[in-house]
């Protein structure tokens, strides 16, 4: 058995590997950007110049994306706030001939229908058809909703 030579740095990197083999990479965390080295070869490549630096990402992650939720919701909320007062996002000299604009009015009825179903006498036939409506064509202009 060989033994180690003294100030010998110990790495996982396979010995055939020339410097020149070995790559330059940067860190996939956004806050870091730390410039590190990698074998390039077969199976996944190292993205994170550490294990430390992976799991900050990961948590970093989690609340933006927890972050993104809670304003995508409140967002949705002022939405249904600005569809009761009968008005839309767009203003009037806007073209609403654009598909965006054609899909925000469209999801704006579909919160002002929502909002008269909770109103409306459930018995009556015209309230029944319309509630028919609503649950066939909410799932296609909300995806992201619940038919109520």
């Amino acid at each position: 058995m060989e033994s180690a030579r003294p100030g010998a740095r110990v790495t996982s990197r396979p010995e055939h590997l020339t410097e020149a083999e070995i790559l330059t990479d940067y860190c996939s965390r956004p806050a870091c950007r730390t410039e590190f080295r990698r074998a390039p070869g077969p199976g996944r490549r190292q993205a994170y110049c550490s294990e430390i630096c992976r799991r900050t990402a990961e948590r970093e992650l989690r609340q933006a994306r927890s972050r993104l939720a809670h304003f995508e919701d409140l967002v949705e909320k002022l939405r249904i706030d600005v569809a009761a007062f009968g008005k839309t996002d767009t203003e009037p000299n806007d073209n609403l001939q654009s598909s965006q604009d054609a899909r925000r009015v469209a999801e704006d009825a579909m919160r002002r229908a929502s909002g008269a179903l909770a109103f409306a006498n459930p018995a009556e036939p015209a309230v029944q058809e319309l509630r028919r409506l609503h649950e066939a064509v909410t799932p296609l202009v909300l995806p992201f909703e619940q038919a109520g």
